[in-house]
């Protein structure tokens, strides 16, 4: 009976296994990505390994600290590159980062910072959306180390109902970013709710005193 129970227990556990993959690539095709901030995890170098292309369009990555100004210059070209082939960013801990796509085809740039589709080319995003998505990556491609992959787009958004100039499935330039801290960052619309919330909260305070 032991025998079977760990058996049992030992089958379980790969049935599970397929549940610890990391989430790439980007599954919501059409969809906009989650956005993200990015920060530097530690003080020293933030590295960005080259992980795999499809796009057809000439790219090039560029990484921003945007609380130094210090930019890398435009690298890793997605049709030359070995994967593994690897840049890096001097940083100091709790710096903004900002990862940007250079697409030389086309002349523009994408960002991983979304504008809400209002264009900031002195932010290097020609059309206002987040052009980048991130998932946490255990490592094993390669020799490329666990960090923080990244999936960029590469086309622009000219249009939303229909989408219409991009096909949003992230997939274009792909990368592993080590020592950078990602965290998501909230929709409009929940700033909102929240704003809601504290308005009638407040309400409900100043109702309760009056009645008191």
């Amino acid at each position: 009976m032991r025998l079977t129970l760990l058996t049992l227990a030992s089958l379980l556990a790969l049935g599970s296994s397929p549940l610890l993959a990391d989430s790439i690539p980007y599954a919501n095709v059409g969809q906009f990505a989650p956005d993200h901030s990015f920060t530097a995890t530690a003080t020293g170098d933030v590295t960005a390994y080259f992980y795999s292309s499809d796009a057809s369009n000439d790219d090039k990555i560029i990484l921003w600290d945007k609380t130094s100004g210090a930019m890398t210059a435009p690298s890793l070209d997605n049709h030359s590159s070995a994967v593994g082939s690897s840049v890096s960013l001097s940083v100091t801990a709790g710096d903004t980062l900002i990862f940007i796509l250079d697409d030389v085809t086309t002349g523009q740039y994408f960002s991983s910072v979304d504008y809400f589709g209002v264009a900031s080319p002195a932010n290097y995003n020609d059309d206002g959306y987040n052009h980048a998505y991130s998932t946490p990556y255990s490592g094993g491609v390669n020799g490329i180390p666990a960090g923080t992959y990244i999936g960029m787009e590469d086309l622009g958004v000219t249009g939303l109902k229909p989408l219409s100039g991009s096909d949003l499935d992230y997939n274009d330039d792909n990368f592993v970013f080590t020592n950078v801290t990602a965290a998501a960052t909230p929709e409009p619309s929940s700033f909102i709710l929240f704003g809601t919330g504290l308005v009638g909260a407040a309400g409900a305070l100043r109702r309760k005193f009056a009645r008191s």
